[in-house]
C-alpha cells in the first residue's frame, strides 16, 4: 500500500483516536476521580490564557476538517506537495510515538492533569516522564502534530504546525510563572535539572530566592 492510500482513512482515524484517547477519556477519568472538570483554559489564570484557549480550540477544529476534507476531496484537491514516501512515513511514525507518549504522560499525572491553568492547587508531579522533561504531554503532542505535517505535507498544515508551536509555548510559559508562585523552591530545583521539551533543554537557572528565576532557551 502506498502512503497516500494509507494516509486517506488513516488521517481521520488516528484524529478521532487522539481527540478520544488525549482528551474525552481523561477528561471523564478526571471527573470521575476528583469530582472536577479538566478544562479549565475558560475560567481561569491571566487573561492571555483564555486568548490561548481560543487558540487552541481554532486549531483542534482545523485539524478535524482537514482531516475530513482530506478524505472527502483527496491529496491533489487540497495541494498535498510531492515528497518522498520516506518522509511520510517517518511522519506517521512520529504520530505514533507523540501519541502513546502523550497518554502515558497524562496517565502519570493523574489527578493533577489540566486543560489549562487551575486557581485550585494540584500537586507537583517529578516522576517517570516528568523525570525526563517538564512537559511530556505538550512534547507528546508537538510529535503527534509534527508527524501529521509531515504525513500530509502542505501549506495549510505547516502553518497549522508553527501556529500550534507557538501557542504551546505560549501556554507553557504561563504554566511554569504558575508553578513557580505555587511550589516555589521546589519547582525551582526540579526546573532547574529537568528540560521543558527536549530533555535537558530549557531548564530554568537556580538562583537564590531572592533573585528572579530565569529561564533559558
Amino acid at each position: 500500500m502506498d502512503v497516500a492510500t494509507f494516509t486517506r482513512p488513516a488521517l481521520p482515524a488516528a484524529t478521532l483516536a487522539f481527540l478520544l484517547f488525549a482528551m474525552v477519556l481523561p477528561s471523564v477519568r478526571l471527573r470521575r476521580r476528583t469530582g472536577r472538570p479538566a478544562l479549565v483554559l475558560h475560567r481561569s489564570g491571566p487573561p492571555l490564557q483564555r486568548v490561548i484557549g481560543v487558540g487552541m480550540a481554532l486549531f483542534m477544529g482545523a485539524i478535524v476538517l482537514w482531516s475530513a476534507a482530506h478524505l472527502a476531496f483527496g491529496e491533489q484537491t487540497l495541494g498535498v506537495w510531492h515528497v518522498p514516501d520516506a518522509l511520510r512515513w517517518s511522519g506517521w511514525a512520529l504520530v505514533a510515538v507523540g501519541f502513546v507518549f502523550t497518554v502515558r504522560a497524562q496517565v502519570e499525572m493523574g489527578a493533577s492533569w489540566r486543560i489549562g491553568i487551575d486557581s485550585d492547587r494540584t500537586e507537583l508531579v517529578t516522576g517517570g516522564l516528568f523525570g525526563v522533561v517538564r512537559n511530556p504531554i505538550f512534547s507528546g503532542m508537538l510529535v503527534v502534530v509534527t508527524g501529521m505535517a509531515l504525513a500530509t505535507p502542505s501549506a495549510w498544515t505547516v502553518m497549522g504546525w508553527l501556529d500550534y508551536v507557538l501557542l504551546v509555548s505560549l501556554q507553557v510559559r504561563l504554566e511554569e510563572d504558575h508553578l513557580l508562585r505555587l511550589h516555589g523552591a521546589t519547582y525551582q530545583r526540579y526546573a532547574a535539572r529537568v528540560g521543558r521539551f527536549i530533555p535537558g533543554v530549557g531548564r530554568l537557572e537556580a538562583p537564590g530566592l531572592d533573585a528572579a528565576p530565569r529561564i533559558t532557551v
